[in-house]
């Protein structure tokens, strides 16, 4: 399956996924509160911090990843000032005036603080997505959340259907270059291409599922409350040192944000 995990040995690969969880939930709920640009900023300069040293992530793929959600941000900062209430910012410099359109300068704030937190909010799942592969993810759900393992193991096998499909409409493509189809065209050649895909790939899939029924049926799937696990998923204290680790640093960030003066107040404190 097409996603951004990356196979490695790193600390965080070694953490039991559901630590990475815990650590992140409470801060996604702060920064979602927020209304400053300086706490988004600090913590995603310590989210980045944590994937290139703890997880070992090369620079240049994290940036990759990160210059993706540059046309949000940028979608942000343009059309935020134009849609806030004008009573909130109505008393900081008009910076901007065509007809109708007018830009304050608190308007332009609350773009960037914006743009900053919804980009802060995505960046703080990049430590789970990029260390944590899906499998063992659900293995944790199921042994320790206590996700009914029917649920946990039909989403697995449900999971690995995605691979098996690219790979066949690959074949199918290629199938149809060497028979001289264009892979070329408007919207009706698109149209078209997808007709032709549809019947192998559903018949493909069809037969997989038979495959993967007839496999889990043969191993008792659902026919007991309980199963057995090959690879056992735990909670050990190097999972409560990260979990505490991350809340501790995070919490230093808002403190001397506080004591120096630019924490901004949060959205259930605001008198708005």
């Amino acid at each position: 399956m097409q996603t951004i995990y990356k196979a490695g040995d790193s600390f965080l690969h070694r953490l039991n996924p559901l630590s990475k969880v815990l650590a992140t939930l409470p801060v996604l709920a702060f920064v979602a509160l927020t209304t400053d640009p300086w706490t988004p900023l600090a913590i995603i300069g310590l989210n980045i911090l944590v994937i290139l040293v703890l997880g070992r992530i090369p620079l240049g793929r994290v940036l990759r990843i990160l210059a993706l959600l540059s046309p949000l941000m940028i979608g942000f900062l343009l059309i935020y000032p134009l849609v806030v209430r004008r009573e909130l910012v109505q008393d900081t410099p008009l910076l901007l005036s065509l007809g109708p359109i007018q830009v304050y300068q608190g308007g332009l704030r609350f773009g960037i603080a914006t743009a900053l937190r919804v980009f802060c909010l995505i960046s703080l799942s990049l430590p789970f997505s990029l260390t944590t592969d899906s499998s063992d993810f659900i293995r944790a759900l199921v042994q320790q959340w206590n996700l009914p393992y029917r649920v946990g193991y039909s989403a697995m096998a449900a999971f690995r259907f995605v691979p098996m499909l690219q790979t066949e409409l690959s074949l199918i493509q290629a199938a149809h270059r060497v028979r001289g189809i264009s892979n070329k065209g408007g919207l009706r050649a698109q149209y078209d291409r997808l007709k032709r895909y549809a019947v192998p790939l559903l018949a493909t899939a069809i037969r997989q599922a038979e495959r993967t029924a007839l496999a889990m049926d043969g191993r008792a799937f659902g026919a007991f409350e309980t199963r057995t696990y090959f690879k056992r998923m735990a909670f050990t204290p190097r999972d409560a040192a990260f979990v505490l680790g991350f809340w501790l640093a995070c919490a230093l960030i808002v403190v001397t944000l506080a004591h120096v003066g630019l924490l901004g107040s949060l959205v259930l404190l605001q008198q708005v």
